[in-house]
């Protein structure tokens, strides 16, 4: 094992020491901050032949997802700006549009904090995607996030990745939060902590979990008992990990509570349960619910959208099908709305399944529409040889219906004539 000793005594003699440890091709380095004084600090890095091949072989197998930034070192550029931009450029390796947007969406103070910033992210082993993901933290002042890290120690973690997401609030409040998860930790022997837990029980990234649940910190801090009945009712009902993220609302409410709505939704044959169920209003609920077994009713258990078209027009399902790959939205519309526009235009108007049959985007029209169009049609005597005309925009079809009325007119006159 080697040991390093890092000097920043001048800027000089650091860019040249960084220069001749980057030639003998270390990954890795362990910058030190520059307090006001410039005072000279140590800081050392496990340079050792059996840790470089461990990181060496890691990034071969994770190329870019877990790319560190590069250590950047000063030139003679003398604006601030154009400094900013060089030092992001040189340590992201991102196009000029991504600088720009970078520095469109975020403000940094100067080039000074920018770069000790970064030397601070750098050496505690955050990846430049997760920077880039995060680009509040490169507002932060370098004290500040180095009072960050430091609360975050207080807990054991697999990589400090996971937990970045967390930064984006106050010194305090992240210390409130650590300590609870400290005080917890003697429930994880496995998982080590609560955000592991969710992690592991969800299947999912835990820094993909964090950047969630960083906005919802309360799931973070409620009771666990809590937290891990209502976890289990939405796993058991099916309820996908991601949209279990995307609204973490429903862990405000009882187990209890939790557990009745979604058994109403599975009753209901709803072929996707969501979280919303859990927290939406009864009218909301009932509707919803009410629809779903509509739909059980007209399909039945087993039968598709496809199916239930395949068999109103006397087609068969590959036909459907490619009928409906330049028309998908069609999919999207409930199988209830289907039903009631074919109703109308085969029982009721008389148009042929060969009508409706060439003109899938029919089915996705609004109702309403489609029957004031066509008593409007009605009303002055044309019978449109084909029912795109009611799918229409406004304009084309008030075009159409004028020109109609036109010739209409023609006509009349040449009988008089």
């Amino acid at each position: 094992m080697y040991r390093i000793l890092l000097w920043r005594v001048n800027s000089l003699f650091c860019k040249k020491f960084q220069e001749q440890l980057f030639k003998n091709g270390f990954e890795k380095l362990s910058i030190s901050l520059i307090n006001s004084t410039r005072a000279a600090v140590v800081s050392t890095v496990d340079f050792s032949e059996a840790n470089v091949q461990k990181h060496n072989k890691f990034r071969s197998e994770n190329p870019f997802e877990n790319e560190y930034i590069i250590p950047y070192t000063e030139r003679s550029i003398k604006s601030s700006k154009e400094k900013v931009l060089d030092i992001l450029r040189y340590s992201f390796r991102i196009s000029e549009n991504e600088i720009l947007n970078l520095l469109r969406d975020e403000k940094y103070k100067n080039y000074e904090s920018l770069k000790l910033t970064l030397d601070l992210l750098y050496e505690k082993g955050v990846y430049k995607k997760n920077i880039l993901n995060n680009t509040w933290l490169l507002k932060n002042s370098a004290k500040i996030l180095q009072a960050k890290f430091e609360v975050l120690n207080r807990i054991k973690v697999k990589d400090v990745n996971d937990f970045v997401p967390l930064f984006r609030h106050s010194v305090p409040r992240l210390t409130k939060l650590i300590n609870h998860l400290a005080n917890e930790q003697n429930l994880f022997p496995s998982s080590i902590n609560r955000l592991y837990y969710i992690s592991e029980r969800l299947n999912m990234d835990a820094i993909l979990v964090c950047n969630y649940l960083s906005n919802r910190l309360f799931v973070l801090e409620m009771p666990f008992d809590m937290l891990q009945e209502s976890l289990n009712h939405m796993i058991k009902y099916g309820v996908a990990p991601l949209s279990i993220l995307k609204d973490l609302w429903a862990f405000r409410y009882t187990p209890k509570s939790v557990k009745a709505r979604l058994e109403r939704a599975k009753d209901a044959k709803k072929d996707k349960i969501m979280p919303w169920m859990v927290r939406c209003p009864e009218r909301v609920l009932q509707r919803s619910l009410k629809l779903s077994l509509d739909e059980v009713n007209i399909l039945g258990e087993d039968n598709t959208v496809i199916d239930y078209i395949s068999e109103r027009l006397d087609i068969d399902k590959k036909t459907v099908d490619v009928l409906l790959r330049n028309h998908s939205q069609v999919l999207a519309v409930r199988v209830t709305k289907v039903k009631e526009i074919l109703d109308y235009l085969l029982d009721e108007e008389g148009f042929s399944k060969y009508d409706v049959a060439r003109v899938p985007r029919v089915l996705c029209h609004g109702l309403e529409t489609t029957k004031t169009r066509i008593e409007e049609l009605k009303s002055i005597g044309c019978r449109p040889t084909s029912l795109v005309i009611l799918c229409r925009s406004r304009r084309e079809y008030e075009k159409f219906v004028n020109n109609w009325l036109e010739k209409q007119k023609k006509i009349k006159q040449k009988e008089l004539t």
